[in-house]
């Protein structure tokens, strides 16, 4: 219960534009802010992430603020976030960072930290397109769809009927990849509907390619024209992961500061990624969806052990403004591993869902994870904002919630809304639930 209001306080406080406490956090836990940090060697560095305050959301002010606090407290400066956050990243020794924390012009310090990408992927057999039923877009019947999953979220009730019907493709509407890249040329994404458009490990244009495989999965479970739920709308690669599967802070806050510098138009972001709480992230994804740009969240794949956890242990899962997805299997069950609880908002099919590869242009694979139904619920995002242009990301999620099936998710865990994703006739593309 306390984390919950914990939660509440904190997107609160941000909604009034109160200050937050400066925080000093280690990248295994975040200490009170009366603490000082471990001593370690004098000349060893760390990187961090350092938030200042009273600085406009310019790159030149923030550049210039961080020079300024450099010049005092010492450090090396690596990269400026200005758009979503008012940050930078730095290399730091202890005594430098003990420096940090009595400089009034800084509101907290953060230990960079890793992520990881929130699904597994098993190769399958080369599939044939051709046979998967999409004769024209315009035709808004699929029969015999590549994944399960799409055969699922059209229909209320079980057993599947081997068929997606959708009557939007989700054209006019940008789905932003913050992963480990795309492999744009894919046959699922024909026409030139992928795009690379950063690189937020490079901080360079880029994301066209992928040497891990997951990012092009999510896109093409998202918005594949055969393996999508929203099979018109427009890939955008926003690289942030590398080919191990795994992201620093640092890297993904650039992504998000890209995201939102440069989103224009109905957009959504998709978040497969899982990791320990980090506040400074929240933040910055907070202030991401009040300049209107929604974005999914993996509920994440449990502990080391496999074993779901409470979603709200992780980021970025546990924001207010995150729509955060838990998995089910064929059954309409919670997988042992699918993290669960108060912070999450919808329930998507995550096993077994067949989507594109990033091997060749025409490979497949299985995607297995809370990314791979965060991925459904991006798709059913586009959906509605092909609809709804103008929609606020409450409304967004407000109306995914009011369209989900309910009460069919067997063993959803303490606390988790029992909603799962439906796009079907008065669902995602309207709004409204007949259920």
């Amino acid at each position: 219960m306390k984390k919950h209001l914990l939660k509440a306080a904190t997107a609160a406080a941000v909604a009034a534009g109160v200050a937050l406490p400066l925080l000093i956090a280690g990248p295994a836990s975040s200490n009170t802010p009366a603490e000082r940090p471990a001593a370690a060697s004098s000349s060893a560095t760390t990187v961090y992430i350092v938030e200042v305050n009273d600085t406009e959301a310019t790159k030149e002010a923030v550049t210039r603020r961080a020079n300024e606090v450099i010049a005092t407290n010492g450090g090396v400066l690596r990269r400026v976030y200005h758009s979503a956050s008012q940050a930078f990243s730095v290399s730091l020794t202890p005594e430098q960072v003990t420096s940090y924390y009595k400089d009034t012009r800084v509101d907290s310090i953060t230990s960079d930290r890793v992520y990881r990408v929130a699904g597994k992927q098993q190769a399958v057999r080369k599939l044939d397109a051709g046979a998967t039923g999409v004769a024209a877009l315009g035709g808004g019947v699929q029969t015999s769809p590549p994944s399960w999953g799409l055969d699922r979220v059209d229909q209320r009730d079980l057993p599947l009927n081997n068929t997606y019907r959708f009557s939007s493709t989700g054209a006019g509407v940008d789905a932003y990849i913050v992963d480990t890249g795309v492999r744009v040329g894919h046959q699922e994404f024909m026409g030139g509907r992928a795009q690379g458009v950063y690189d937020a490990i490079r901080q360079a244009p880029g994301g066209a390619s992928d040497c891990n495989g997951h990012g092009t999965a999510s896109a093409a479970t998202a918005a594949g024209l055969w393996s999508g739920v929203a099979k018109g709308a427009t890939v955008k690669s926003v690289r942030a992961f590398g080919c191990d599967g795994t992201g620093t802070l640092e890297h993904i806050m650039s992504a998000v500061d890209w995201i939102t510098a440069n989103a224009d138009g109905p957009s959504v972001v998709n978040l497969g990624f899982s990791g320990e709480p980090g506040s400074v992230l929240d933040l910055q994804l907070y202030q991401m969806t009040n300049k209107g740009i929604a974005y999914t969240a993996a509920a994440g794949n449990g502990d080391s052990s496999g074993n779901g956890i409470e979603s709200c242990e992780t980021t970025p899962a546990r924001q207010t403004t995150a729509i955060t997805v838990a998995a089910t299997d064929r059954s309409d069950r919670r997988p042992a591993w699918s993290n669960y609880g108060y912070c999450v908002h919808l329930f998507a099919p995550g096993t077994d869902i067949t989507t594109a590869g990033a091997l060749s242009n025409s490979s497949y694979v299985r995607l297995t994870g809370t990314s791979a139904a965060t991925a459904e619920v991006t798709g059913a995002a586009a959906l509605y904002l092909a609809a709804h242009p103008e929609a606020t990301p409450v409304e967004l999620d407000e109306a995914l919630i009011a369209a989900a099936t309910k009460d069919h998710v067997l063993n959803p865990g303490t606390d988790s809304r029992n909603l799962l994703l439906y796009t079907g006739p008065t669902g995602t593309t309207s709004g409204r639930a007949d259920r």
